[in-house]
């Protein structure tokens, strides 16, 4: 794990506390509240590959399944089309192409893809459950998942999904609790959850 990364990743947690508060935007009057906004974090890499399995079967650790749809707030319209972009770390906590060297190779993109919604603005991906890491000697991040959703006619959101129960969470300050969900037991193995998105207008 070479310096840069643990360097990125201590002043993740600085940069993203002193720009939180621009981020939250107000929940919506609609029937479907905006999903709230969390920070990017720096892991993130462009050209992830359009794919719903972002870990081989054989890859370690518990395997996961998450799903859910994408919104718009103006009425919970169904929102076709939306682009999905989803990146975690491994079960160890570590990021996969964070120090590769362009071109990135496939194997640079483990644990990242892209979903497109289909009509019913549904969307799915299996992975395996994140890892924790510390940030400092007193802060360790809850196991997460990075999302960041684009559509043609509404707001880019970039957020984070939780998971419910992890001891982590509440000393976390990025955590948020609608961004939090609970997991249940897989048919076949693992865990699964839901997790739906609320985009705002363009």
């Amino acid at each position: 794990m070479g310096k840069t990364w643990i360097f990125k990743r201590r002043a993740f947690i600085l940069g993203a506390l002193a720009a939180l508060a621009g981020l939250v935007r107000p929940a919506s009057a609609a029937r479907c509240s905006l999903t709230e906004p969390n920070p990017a974090g720096p892991f993130y890499l462009p050209g992830a590959p359009l794919r719903s399995r972002l870990a081989p079967e054989d890859f370690p650790g518990e395997r996961l399944r998450i799903s859910g749809r994408v919104l718009g707030a103006d009425g919970c319209t169904p929102l076709a089309g939306a682009m999905v972009d989803v990146w975690h770390a491994s079960s160890a906590g570590y990021y996969y192409g964070m120090e590769a060297t362009p071109p990135l190779k496939p194997e640079h993109y483990l644990l990242r893809g892209r979903i497109a919604t289909g009509a019913d603005g549904s969307y799915a991906f299996d992975s395996i459950l994140p890892g924790r890491y510390r940030i400092t000697e007193t802060l360790t991040r809850p196991r997460h998942i990075h999302y960041r959703i684009t559509h043609p006619d509404h707001r880019e959101l970039i957020t984070q999904l939780y998971f419910e129960g992890d001891p982590h969470n509440g000393s976390d300050p990025l955590v948020r609790s609608p961004l939090i969900i609970p997991l249940r037991p897989r048919s076949g193995g693992g865990s699964e959850g839901t997790f739906d998105i609320v985009l705002g207008p363009a």
